[in-house]
């Protein structure tokens, strides 16, 4: 095994930023399709190491984008939390789109398959609304559907952000959003504990310096539109109706509402004619990727993908 990751720059849909990419390949394998990852809110491409090369391992090549706002794809760290002036959550999708383009142009006969976790996972789903007829597959991990009170923030936000401005930084949401998740913890040990279940996981995220920072209000801003787009009831028939879907969860990952939200999207999709396989984790909290039966994960997303292939 040979795994090879580089680092790589493009162009933002903003015409402002360069978007930092790290793609992962086993230089000894053919490769037999393309794996592209979206990442959650304040974090970046890089926390996707491991999980990367294990799929990279296994005859994909794996890549992925710091968005806007997160990791190396700001001018300055300063503008870590915020995302764009207005349309953010357009260029958010428009910039994976653009890695797409770019992968497929290197490997235009492999099947394409799209991962998103938690913000990303949302990002992901707004994405098969629209470019979902260029996928083989796609995977939403740490999704849910959002709750009414948190649809309802969207307008107030909007107010806010037209009065105090795009970059101003807005702590108080960041505090209100971890103490709503960890609530739904019944042993949290810490404001973060709904990240995970894993005590080093949440220890490694907090030593990050490129992770847990406070968005803007613009930031929110697009975080709400882009939660409120995949959320809409008319998505799911806006997704390709032959796109296989796997949903992955922690069984008790407050994004989800300890599955409930998950499986109402999964219900959105089956009412639409869709058939999406879920998988909720006993135990598991937001981070899956990160908990301490990952391997098990990692395998059931590898299980997944296999079965495309045996279903063409």
């Amino acid at each position: 095994m040979a795994i090879v990751r580089t680092e790589a720059y493009f162009n933002s849909s903003n015409g402002i930023n360069k978007i930092r990419t790290l793609i992962w390949k086993d230089d000894e394998l053919t490769p037999r399709g393309v794996f592209q990852i979206a990442h959650g809110m304040a974090e970046h491409i890089g926390r996707y190491d491991e999980f990367a090369k294990y799929i990279a391992s296994n005859g994909f090549v794996v890549c992925g984008n710091d968005h806007l706002g997160h990791g190396k794809s700001v001018n300055d760290v300063s503008e870590l939390g915020f995302i764009a002036e207005k349309n953010g959550d357009k260029r958010l999708v428009d910039d994976m789109h653009i890695l797409t383009k770019i992968m497929k142009k290197r490997y235009p006969d492999l099947p394409y398959f799209l991962f998103g976790h938690s913000m990303g996972s949302f990002c992901a789903r707004v994405y098969t609304a629209h470019f979902g007829g260029e996928l083989n597959g796609a995977v939403f991990c740490g999704t849910g559907e959002l709750p009414a009170v948190a649809a309802a923030l969207q307008e107030p936000i909007n107010k806010l952000c037209e009065k105090l401005g795009p970059h101003t930084k807005y702590e108080i949401m960041g505090s209100a959003m971890n103490a709503f998740f960890n609530v739904m913890v019944s042993d949290k040990t810490s404001p973060l504990s709904w990240i995970s279940a894993n005590a080093d996981n949440i220890e490694a995220y907090k030593d990050d310096p490129l992770c847990g920072f406070t968005f803007t209000l613009g930031g929110y801003r697009d975080l709400f539109a882009i939660a409120n787009d995949a959320s809409r009831k008319e998505w799911a028939s806006e997704v390709p109706l032959d796109l296989p879907i796997l949903i992955i969860s922690g069984a008790l990952d407050p994004v989800g509402l300890n599955g409930k939200g998950v499986m109402a999207v999964s219900d959105n999709l089956v009412l639409a004619g869709k058939e999406p396989t879920v998988v909720l984790y006993p135990g598991d909290r937001h981070e899956i990727l990160m908990e301490s039966d990952k391997d098990v994960v990692y395998h059931d997303v590898l299980a997944w993908l296999d079965s495309q292939y045996v279903a063409e």
